[in-house]
C-alpha cells in the first residue's frame, strides 16, 4: 500500500566504520573470497538469485525481478538529500547529472532482512538475515540446502555499482511477529584517513544511536521505500529490494566479447538494449531450472523477471529450443527421485534416460542424458543455451539436488557428438550429499574443485570418472566388430547409440524350412544366408513447406550375392511406443538400388546405395532396415 503522502526527505545519519583490530580494508573482502571467469553481471544475477531461492517462504514461489531504469532528476535530487555530502570521503555525494542509471534488484514471497538489527547474539535457528546481509561479510550456509552466502553475492552488488553504494528497503516481520518495513544504505569504498584516524572504508546511513547505526524502521522506512523504488510490497507480503547506484554498464562489467563493444559514447537505447540482451543471457544460463516447471505443475518453482526502461524482456522464446531440452533432462531427474512411472520425453518425442551415480556402494546423484536428432528440432534463430551455438555453454549440466541452481556446465567428454546426433546432460547430487560437493565450491559457487582436499575432492573426481563413462558408453559405444560370414553382428552398441532414432542393423534368419520342414531352422549349412548391413545415420535433404522433412540413409551389405534390403518407419509416440508408417506414404526413392516392392529394394552385394523417404513433420522416427538372401523371386 502506497502512502497517501509522502513527507519530505530528511538526511540519514552517517557511520564510516574505524579500523578496530582485526579488521579488513573493505575492498579486501573482494580480494579473499578469490576471482571466477563470470562477469560482473552474471556473478550479481546468480548470487543474488540464489540468496532470493535460499530466502523464500514455505509453500511459497518466490518472484526475483532484475530492472535497470534511468535515474530522473527528482530521484537525483531525492538521493542527494538523503545523503549529504559533508565529507569528503563520503562515497556519494550530491548525484547531477553523472548518474544516468540505476539498478533494481527485488525479491518477493522470501523471509526478508529479518532478525535483529544489531549485533547482539541470536541464538539457535532464529533468523538473522539483517545481520548477515548488512553489517556482516561472507556468512555460508554449511548445510548445502542453499545456493549462495551473503559473502560474495553481497561484495557483487557494491562492484556492480560506480559509486560502491547500494540502497537496501525490506519488509519483514520483527521479533514481535509483526510487519516491519526497514531501509538502511550501505557503501564499500577504499579504506582512507582523516584527522589521524584509520577507517576501513565501509559506510553505512540510517540512524545512529551510540556506537551502532540503525536502519530507518517504520513508515518513514516505507516512505522513503515507496519515494526511491519501483517496486512496492503487496498486502502481507515480505521481501527485500535492493538499489544500485550508477551501475556500471561498461562491455567487461556486462560480459560483452571485444567483438560487440559498444562506443564510448553510449546511446540511451544502446546501454538499455545492451543489458536487457546480456541481463537474459545471465538469467537464462544460470537460472533456467527456476524456469522449468516440474512434472505435473503448470508454474515455474521461481518467477522470474527483467525489465529495461520501459520494456519487459521475455526470458523465453516462442520457439523454447534448447531450454527445453535441458528442462527434459531435470524433469526426467525430479520424475525419478518422485517415484513416477511417466517417462519423460524431450519435445521431439525422444525418451530421456537417467542413470544413477554410485560411489562405494551409495548414489550420490543421478544423470540424465538427453538425446538429440537435429533432423527433427526447429530451434529459435539464435538459442544461448545451445551448445552448438555459444562456445560458452557446454553439454554438461551440475547443480546440487536442494538449491537446483547451475553450478556450472563442463566438456567432461572431450568428443564431438555423431554426425546428425548431439546430446545434452544434467547432473544432478543427491540431497543428503549436497553439503559434501558444496565443501568443493570456490565462494563464487561456480565450479566443483577436485583438488580441493579431502573426501569431498574425491567424490568429486569420482563423479567426473563416473558421469564421462556413462556418455560415453550411451553415445560413444566401441565400434562393433567385423566377424566372420557365418556369424551374425550383434548391434545392440548401435542401437544405443540412436536411441529409437537410428536403423539398427539387423541379421535377418534365413528363410529355410527347419528340420521338420517348417520353420526357420538354424541350421549350419545356412549360415552363408545372413547378411550383414552396415548404414549411417540418417541425414536431412529438407523441410517442407508442410513440416515434413526429407532424410536419407545410406547403406551396404556384406558379400558378394544381391540382397533384398526391407525399409520400416515408425513414429515414436509416448513411453517409446512406435507406430509403423505405411511405406506407400514415404514417398520412397532408392538409388544404386532396384525397388520391387513398397519399401523393398534388391542390393548388388558389397554395393554402396541409399534410400531417401520423407517422414511425418515434427515427430521422432524410428527407421528400421533389415537384408535378407535375394532368391531371384521378389
Amino acid at each position: 500500500m502506497i502512502p497517501s503522502a509522502l513527507p519530505a526527505i530528511e538526511p540519514l545519519d552517517w557511520y564510516p566504520k574505524k579500523f578496530t583490530p582485526g579488521d579488513m580494508d573493505a575492498t579486501g573482502g573482494e580480494r579473499l573470497l578469490g576471482r571466477t571467469e563470470l562477469s560482473p553481471l552474471e556473478v550479481l544475477v546468480r548470487e543474488t538469485a540464489q540468496n532470493s531461492w535460499d530466502a523464500r517462504l514455505d509453500g511459497t514461489r518466490p518472484t526475483y525481478g532484475v530492472s535497470l531504469r534511468r535515474a530522473d532528476f527528482r530521484f537525483r535530487e531525492d538521493l542527494a538529500r538523503l545523503l549529504p555530502e559533508k565529507h569528503r570521503a563520503t562515497p556519494v555525494g550530491p548525484l547531477a547529472y553523472d548518474c544516468p542509471y540505476v539498478l533494481e534488484v527485488f525479491d518477493r514471497g522470501t523471509c526478508g532482512l529479518d532478525g535483529p538489527v544489531t549485533l547482539k547474539p541470536v541464538q539457535g535457528d532464529l533468523p538473522r538475515n539483517f545481520q548477515d546481509l548488512i553489517l556482516k561479510v561472507g556468512v555460508p550456509r554449511d548445510d548445502g540446502k542453499g545456493g549462495g552466502t551473503y559473502g560474495f553475492g553481497k561484495t557483487a552488488s557494491y562492484a556492480f555499482s560506480s559509486r560502491g553504494t547500494v540502497l537496501y528497503w525490506t519488509r519483514c516481520r520483527n521479533e514481535q511477529g509483526r510487519l516491519e518495513h526497514r531501509f538502511i544504505v550501505s557503501a564499500f569504498r577504499d579504506s582512507y584517513q582523516e584527522s589521524s584516524v584509520q577507517y576501513t572504508g565501509r559506510h553505512w546511513w540510517g540512524r545512529r544511536e551510540g556506537d551502532n547505526i540503525l536502519p530507518v524502521i517504520g513508515p518513514e522506512a516505507e516512505a522513503l521505500g515507496y519515494r526511491l523504488f519501483q517496486r512496492g510490497f503487496g498486502a502481507g507480503e515480505t521481501g527485500t529490494s535492493m538499489l544500485i547506484i550508477e551501475p556500471t554498464l561498461t562491455p567487461e562489467s556486462l560480459g560483452s566479447t571485444p567483438a560487440d563493444e559498444l562506443p564510448l559514447t553510449y546511446k540511451a537505447e544502446d546501454v538499455l538494449g545492451e543489458f536487457a540482451a546480456r541481463a537474459r543471457s545471465a538469467i537464462r544460463r544460470h537460472l533456467w531450472p527456476k524456469l522449468i516447471p516440474i512434472p505435473g505443475a503448470v508454474e515455474s518453482p521461481m518467477d522470474i523477471s527483467l525489465e529495461a526502461g520501459d520494456a519487459t524482456v521475455p526470458l523465453v522464446d516462442e520457439k523454447p529450443g534448447s531450454i527445453e531440452l535441458w528442462g527434459a533432462g531435470l524433469n526426467a531427474i525430479r520424475s525419478v527421485r518422485q517415484r513416477s512411472t511417466t517417462s519423460v520425453t524431450t519435445p521431439q518425442g525422444l525418451p530421456v534416460n537417467v542413470l544413477a551415480v554410485t560411489r562405494l556402494q551409495q548414489t550420490i546423484g543421478h544423470l540424465a542424458i538427453v538425446r538429440r536428432v537435429l533432423a527433427i528440432e526447429s530451434p529459435p534463430n539464435h538459442d544461448d543455451l545451445d551448445p552448438r551455438e555459444n562456445a560458452t555453454v557446454t553439454r554438461i549440466a551440475l547443480m546440487r539436488g536442494q538449491a537446483e541452481l547451475v553450478v556450472a556446465t563442463v566438456d567432461w567428454v572431450a568428443q564431438s557428438p555423431l554426425e546428425g546426433m548431439d546430446w545434452l546432460a544434467v547432473y544432478k547430487s543427491t540431497d543428503d550429499w549436497d553439503a559434501v560437493y558444496a565443501r568443493t565450491e570456490p565462494p563464487a559457487h561456480d565450479a566443483w574443485v577436485s583438488s580441493s582436499g579431502g573426501e569431498p575432492a574425491l567424490v568429486v573426481k569420482a563423479t567426473k570418472q563416473r558421469v564421462s563413462k556413462a556418455i560415453r558408453n550411451e553415445m560413444y559405444p566401441e565400434p562393433v566388430v567385423v566377424q566372420p560370414e557365418d556369424r551374425p553382428v550383434r548391434t545392440g552398441a548401435l542401437s544405443r547409440r540412436f536411441g529409437y532414432l537410428v536403423p539398427s542393423p539387423a541379421v535377418s534368419p534365413p528363410s529355410t524350412p527347419g528340420p521338420s520342414g517348417g520353420g526357420t531352422g538354424r541350421q549350419r549349412g545356412h549360415a552363408k544366408n545372413r547378411h550383414r548391413l552396415e548404414i549411417s545415420a540418417p541425414r536431412l535433404v529438407e523441410t517442407r513447406e508442410d513440416g515434413r522433412q526429407r532424410q536419407s540413409v545410406i547403406f551396404s551389405v556384406a558379400g558378394e550375392s544381391a540382397s533384398i534390403v526391407t525399409l520400416s518407419v515408425s513414429v515414436i509416440g509416448d513411453e517409446g511406443a512406435h507406430e509403423a508408417l505405411d511405406a506407400g506414404e514415404l514417398d520412397l526413392e532408392w538409388r544404386d538400388a532396384v525397388a520391387v516392392s513398397a519399401g523393398r529394394a534388391v542390393v548388388k552385394g558389397g554395393q554402396r546405395a541409399s534410400v531417401e523417404f520423407t517422414g511425418a513433420p515434427r515427430r521422432a522416427l524410428r527407421i528400421d532396415m533389415s537384408a535378407e538372401e535375394h532368391n531371384g523371386d521378389h
